[in-house]
């Protein structure tokens, strides 16, 4: 290579880079100045973090042209296009004066930078939008001189750019190393001996091209992209924080190896992990897909605030969607403008709300969940049971909502009863509690079982607190404007009792409703109160004449798919139809109070009132199944209205009313006797009954401030006209105008083929992350994926791989590395590391030890001993499989966020708490520590040396393990120094105390390890 091709190399690279402008001094006085590439890096690097999204200091930003030429508090214009010397951008980056002089407090800004800031002014100061924000222009593909290197148009738009420089793509790599490279890119593995002598001895011009498709087609394929996925799709076994508990999450893993397998294209692949639940006509594979936002962390611990954690991986799930399909880094704007990128404070919240109405809450228990059953026959018959126990749930909420609108609208709208008295009985609700407690441990003391400790430390705690209570006497609760409103402490296990005023005249009702309301209603549409909890409701009449009578109740409906499942199950399962223990199918709470939360009672026969008379309603709120440590509930609002329109005694008597509840008790048996896994999948709030979101000041919480905000994406984009729901929001990211999804996604494609991507932060496509280093040929391949190839990963992979550019042989040449050390010109093949998976899979697969099943429970292979946590009833024990699963892929690894599996943390695997787009790739000497001496790879060099020695003779032997392992034949020289190395180890364990059978195992066995520790066995 001449010298001055080296100097015009290195020219190109430097204009490359994000801020490598500045490495210039001179400037051509012809050179026409872009602002994306020569200013906006600038800006970027040193203005910004004062002028921009975060904060304008002075009135003055540079996120938008409007703000950059417009006067700051000096008076003066920041920019005069035209003329530099009143810009007033110009006299601060110039001044000596370092009290004036800018970047304040910082270190002056190079003279080529001044020199580009003040030619850019004086050539009009033309600004440009960033240029991911607008969409991809297919670029004619460009003729070049040596077509010879011409597969396809990716390797014209590469090879027309280096013989600008006098350069051009290389030759092709050997049919070995080309077979190992394809092998691992499109499957994760190694090729077989026999797939390489396949391919050695096809001498067609398609031979490649069949080993491409031989590739696609395997099932293998899907676990490779798979592994990629999991990464952005931040998956684990478990749920993360403190208790990081274990869950059965794993359904959608294998759903999305089978949808790489399947070739799904990538619209609808990510479509229904967005939105599956609410396609029409979902299938079980729609809903398993929903686990893409299941896995967030989910904090159980007591004592935290659920709302908090809810939100936690709502703002996960708005930072991740866009990080995964836009590149974009949206959790900049949680609490301020985006500091490089055209995007408002209040975009964060109308794109967040897009999420804000799923149905987890971070619940115990996890829901909503589907069950999966583990026998393969009853995984349909049990879906199809969830989703008609669903429909029932939406269909009865959606009556009783449409009930109380139709009543609002009748001769006989709702009337308030007003409550004239409200006391709380709380000595009998903790005494049944206490009661309950000292029954259990006796009962587990009768068995034969040890006693519930921290049952006997509340026990004493409570039987304490019942004195207390018992001197106290009922307690008297505040009444105002007609409702129970009492917003203080009291016993949380308590008997309400709420006694309205008498009636001054006579009149008729059929039903009565009892409302919950948030003491403060328009602040909790944003910020929710906290939870409440019914378990029975009884109704009495209070005569004038003193009579006390119970009122019996037909049923109980409720305006939310909350409480269905509760409510419709206990109605299903009481034990007589006379009304009176209606109540414990109530269906009266709520985890958190966002809105008004009711319950009807449609009485069995109407109530015809007389002058004086009262009603008493008893509200038991036992908590039940609540821990005296977890998180408490109770009720501060209630008021009582009344109605005596036909519509909900007609719909209450209805043979379809009877029907759902009794065919909802039939199903809750059937889902119940059925076994199988509970899986965390999205389900999506009524819609009547959905939260609201309003920005949060500088990102707080608990400091929310403007009107509820409608879900919408940032201006910058093409406008959202969609339904403004999650299956809405995902459907925009594939119209046609959209400008990033496309090019992210091929972007992505490249990165894992070439080593890095045309965009080198494949997670920020924003003005602060990297500029496309080929970008008409980014935009090229975004068109040709979505209009062409119609989001066919396969046919894209396969367009890719079929380039000269990625046959290249991946030999570096000295003087090319240093000018380009990272390959962005693609003058060569690419080189890569294995990943964390692929090093490990390649060990089972050359030692012949793998085994193949697609999906399935995580399984637990050896790992070094003292990695794993302290076991016990939350942390599980890490118990090492004994068949064949510890041989299954790595993949199928069980990932604990809190103990992650140490070979993969150590070759830079992340801990999954959040979506990554890339691992940054490390060189420690931890990580020849493992492959040295990890359980797995030890017995894979075992089992590889047993097949090595079975060879006719050692020379057989090395070399059926070379190619084993390296996918070639060793050279005569490797082949020396191999057998050199074969007759130390033999000389060394002479001495050893092992029979010669053990010595000539244990030889093998650590050429077998030798074998795997080499550099290339780490590389493709």
């Amino acid at each position: 290579m001449t010298k001055n091709i080296i100097v015009k190399l290195g020219l190109i690279l430097s204009s490359s880079l994000l801020f490598g402008c500045s490495q210039q001094t001179d400037i051509d006085p012809a050179e026409k100045i872009s602002f994306n590439q020569h200013i906006r890096p600038i800006l970027n690097k040193s203005c910004t973090g004062c002028h921009g999204g975060v904060g304008k200091q002075a009135n003055v930003s540079f996120i938008y042209r409007e703000e950059a030429l417009a006067r700051g508090h000096s008076g003066r214009l920041t920019i005069v296009p035209g003329d530099p010397d009143a810009s007033e951008l110009i006299a601060r980056v110039e001044a000596k004066d370092p009290n004036i002089r800018m970047p304040y407090k910082g270190a002056p800004l190079p003279e080529h930078e001044i020199k580009l800031l003040r030619k850019w002014i004086e050539q009009g100061a033309e600004w440009e939008e960033h240029w991911a924000f607008n969409p991809p222009v297919k670029h004619p593909v460009p003729t070049v001189n040596n077509t010879a290197v011409i597969n396809n148009e990716i390797d014209a738009f590469l090879q027309n750019k280096l013989e600008s420089q006098n350069l051009s793509l290389t030759s092709l790599a050997t049919k070995e190393s080309l077979l190992r490279r394809v092998s691992f890119d499109l499957i994760g593995l190694p090729p077989t001996p026999t797939e390489i002598d396949a391919f050695l001895a096809d001498s067609s011009a398609d031979a490649f091209e069949k080993q491409v498709d031989r590739l696609l087609a395997s099932p293998r394929y899907g676990e490779r992209w798979a592994a990629m996925w999991m990464d952005l799709a931040r998956y684990a076994d478990s749920h993360g924080y403190t208790r990081d508990e274990e869950r059965d999450t794993w359904p959608y893993k294998q759903w999305v190896i089978e949808a790489f397998n399947a070739n799904k294209p990538y619209d609808q692949f990510v479509i229904e992990q967005l939105a599956g639940d609410l396609l029409a006509n979902r299938t079980l594979d729609d809903v398993i897909a929903t686990g893409f936002h299941r896995q967030t962390p989910t904090n159980s611990e007591g004592g935290t605030d659920d709302e908090e954690f809810r939100m936690v991986a709502v703002m996960d799930r708005n930072a991740t969607t866009w990080s995964v399909l836009n590149a974009m880094t949206m959790n900049c704007v949680q609490c301020h403008a985006h500091p490089y990128d055209p995007i408002e404070h209040e975009a964060y919240y109308t794109s967040l709300s897009f999420f804000n109405t799923s149905k987890d809450a971070d619940y115990r228990d996890y829901k909503p969940l589907y069950k999966l059953a583990k026998n393969e026959e009853q995984k349909q018959p049990a879906f199809l049971i969830q989703e008609e126990m669903t429909q029932i749930r939406e269909y009865e909420a959606q009556q009783a909502f449409l009930l109380n609108q139709q009543t609002a609208q009748s001769n006989t709208p709702w009337q308030q009863l007003n409550i004239e008295s409200a006391v709380g009985d709380e000595y009998r609700g903790l005494d049944e509690f206490v009661k309950f407690m000292q029954e259990t441990n006796a009962k587990r003391k009768a068995e034969g079982k040890s006693i519930l400790q921290y049952y006997e430390n509340w026990i004493e705690v409570g039987l304490k607190q019942l004195k207390v209570l018992e001197q106290q006497g009922l307690r008297q609760f505040k009444v105002k404007d007609g409702e129970y409103f009492d917003a203080g402490k009291y016993e949380t296990r308590v008997y309400y009792h709420l006694a309205t005023q008498a009636f001054k005249q006579p009149q008729s009702i059929n039903s009565l409703k009892l409302i919950a309301l948030p003491q403060n209603p328009e602040q909790a549409r944003h910020t929710p109160e906290k939870r409440f909890q019914i378990e029975d409701v009884k109704i009495y009449l209070l005569s004038a004449n003193g009579e006390r009578r119970q009122l019996a109740v037909k049923t109980y409906l409720a305006n939310t798919t909350e409480v269905m499942h509760t409510q419709l199950s206990e109605l299903s399962t009481l034990p007589t139809n006379d009304g009176f223990s209606t109540g414990k199918g109530v269906g009266w709470y709520a985890h958190h109070l966002y809105q008004p939360r009711w319950s009807v009672a449609v009485l069995q026969t109407p109530l015809e009132l007389q002058a004086g008379d009262k009603l008493e309603f008893e509200l038991a709120q036992t908590q039940q199944g609540i821990r005296a440590d977890s998180l408490q509930a109770r009720l501060h609002r209630v008021r009582i209205e009344a109605t005596n329109y036909k519509g909900w005694s007609d719909y209450a008597m209805s043979d379809e009313r009877q029907q759902n509840v009794r065919r909802y008790g039939e199903l809750s048996q059937k889902i119940e006797g059925i076994d199988g896994y509970e899986m965390p999948v999205m389900l999506e709030q009524d819609v009547w009954d959905a939260r609201g979101i309003a920005k949060f000041n500088r990102g707080n919480m608990i400091a929310k401030v403007g009107p509820l905000l409608a879900p919408n994406t940032p201006k910058i984009f093409p406008e959202f006209a969609g339904e403004k729901n999650r299956l809405g929001f995902a459907k925009w990211f594939f119209q046609p105008e959209q400008p990033l999804t496309a090019r992210v996604a091929v972007n992505r494609l490249w990165h894992r083929l070439f080593g890095i991507g045309i965009v080198e932060t494949l997670e920020d496509f924003g003005s602060a992350g990297a500029l496309p280093k080929h970008p008409e040929l980014l935009d090229w391949l975004a068109i040709k994926f979505q209009q062409e190839l119609k989001w066919d990963m396969k046919a894209m992979l396969k367009f890719m791989v079929m380039s000269h550019a990625y046959q290249q042989d991946a030999t570096v040449k000295p003087e090319l590395f240093e000018l380009d050390p990272h390959n962005q010109l693609y003058a060569r093949g690419p080189r890569q590391r294995l990943s964390a998976e692929m090093i490990r899979d390649q060990a089972l697969t050359a030692s012949g030890l793998i085994y193949h099943q697609i999906g399935g429970e995580p399984v637990m292979p050896p790992q070094p001993e003292g990695i794993w946590g302290h076991p016990g009833k939350v942390i599980k024990e890490w118990t090492d499989a004994t068949d064949e699963q510890r041989y299954r892929r790595a993949i199928y690894t069980f990932i604990k966020r809190a103990f992650m599996y140490p070979s993969f943390l150590t070759f830079d695997m992340e801990t999954r708490e959040f979506s990554h787009e890339r691992r940054i790739p490390t060189n420690t000497p931890l990580q020849a520590l493992v492959t040295l001496n990890d359980p797995v790879y030890h017995e894979a060099a075992q089992a590889l040396g047993n097949q090595m020695q079975q060879a006719a003779n050692e020379q057989a032997g090395i070399e059926f393990g070379f190619k084993q392992v390296l996918s070639r034949q060793p050279t005569q020289q490797e082949l020396q120094s191999l057998t050199a190395a074969l007759a130390e180890i033999d000389n060394e364990l002479m001495a050893s105390r092992n029979t010669e059978l053990q010595r000539h195992a244990d030889k093998w066995a650590a050429m077998g390890s030798i074998l795997l520790n080499l550099d290339e066995a780490l590389v493709r």
